[in-house]
């Protein structure tokens, strides 16, 4: 199949997710209204519009993106308490997904343009948009630190897998939805690119090193790639320290493999003979951590440690990996235990 065959094949992906989505939000939206106290419901709608903003920006619907992004904008005023949920609030969001159904539907990009930039229009009115997201102001966006949460710096590592481009995915768009998160520097290495006689053209072999500093946390940073994770090397680090040591993030040199990437390796592991008990008991372990690193989020929450809270999100990755493989040892198909003999 063709680059472009395949980036409509996943763009009619993304439609039939999108539509999931958005099922979910006016369910959630008709319970908001029950409950305007209900934190939980104003965080299930901030994620379905930042899932749909993001992947609508990655597959190429930059006016969905655009008119959801403020939508999102107005929720995450909510989530920090400068927002009240109002009756008016829910209408408009509820108009707002009448709105994104029809902008997926309309291959032209032009439905209903003067609907969506009135109901944008009320939406920054209510939530006192206009000077805060302003275009102005949106290349740093520095407000959350009034609200309390601290400018952090992450060092970020991206490169792209093999499929990543055929996927439809577009690194640039993911690049511009990270400065929406904050200040951004960036590095690209060319050194992955192979000889010319070995590159294909429809794969990206530069890779890159960015440091974000921002009110953010990981999971933030982390949904920015939610539909590219499983086709690139991407790993998100707290930076310690000052900007020597984001400076220091951009020039440290990483190993080569003279234009290979890890996932480019075959396979060559053997196989490792292991009761399904055992796996049984490995599998219970991680969930016994994993309520462990429940209980440290906890604790963190309630303390105002820096430190503690930079364990914890550590923690929280890592059993969060260690999960999921766990899940993937334990779904390895029946028949591979068959292939082992068993011992007397």
């Amino acid at each position: 199949m063709s680059t472009a065959g395949n980036a409509d094949q996943f763009k009619q992906s993304f439609r039939e997710e999108a539509r999931e989505i958005l099922e979910d939000l006016e369910l959630a939206l008709l319970e908001l209204n029950e409950n305007c106290g209900d934190l939980d419901l104003v965080g299930r709608v901030f994620r379905g519009l930042h899932t749909i903003k993001g992947s609508g920006a990655m597959f190429g619907f930059e006016d969905l993106a655009v008119f959801t992004h403020n939508l999102e904008n107005a929720f995450d005023e909510v989530r920090n308490g400068r927002l009240q949920v109002c009756p008016e609030l829910i209408d408009l969001t509820l108009s707002a997904v009448d709105q994104i159904r029809a902008m997926l539907e309309d291959r032209e990009g032009g439905a209903e343009t003067e609907v969506c930039a009135g109901i944008l229009a009320r939406v920054r009115k209510l939530a006192g948009l206009d000077h805060r997201y302003s275009p102005a102001a949106k290349a740093v966006r520095e407000e959350p630190t009034s609200a309390g949460r601290p400018v952090r710096q992450w060092a970020i590592h991206f490169a792209p897998g093999p499929d990543l481009l055929l996927n439809g995915s577009n690194p640039l768009l993911l690049f511009g939805e990270l400065r929406q998160l904050g200040a951004l520097s960036m590095r690209a290495s060319m050194e992955m690119i192979p000889p010319l006689d070995e590159l294909d053209p429809e794969r990206c072999y530069v890779c890159w090193d960015m440091v974000l500093a921002g009110a953010v946390d990981r999971d933030a940073i982390r949904d920015v790639f939610i539909f590219v994770e499983d086709s690139c090397e991407l790993h998100i680090m707290p930076v310690a320290g000052n900007g020597d040591s984001a400076a220091l993030a951009l020039e440290e040199p990483r190993s080569q493999s003279a234009g290979r990437r890890v996932y480019d390796r075959p396979d060559t592991a053997s196989s490792l003979r292991v009761p399904a008990a055992k796996l049984d008991q490995f599998v219970d372990l991680v969930g016994e951590l994993v309520t462990v690193q429940a209980r440290l989020a906890e604790l963190s929450a309630r303390r105002d440690d820096p430190e503690i809270a930079a364990v914890a999100e550590e923690v929280e990755h890592l059993t969060s990996a260690l999960r999921e493989n766990s899940i993937n040892i334990r779904m390895l198909p029946i028949r591979w235990a068959n292939a082992i003999p068993s011992s007397s």
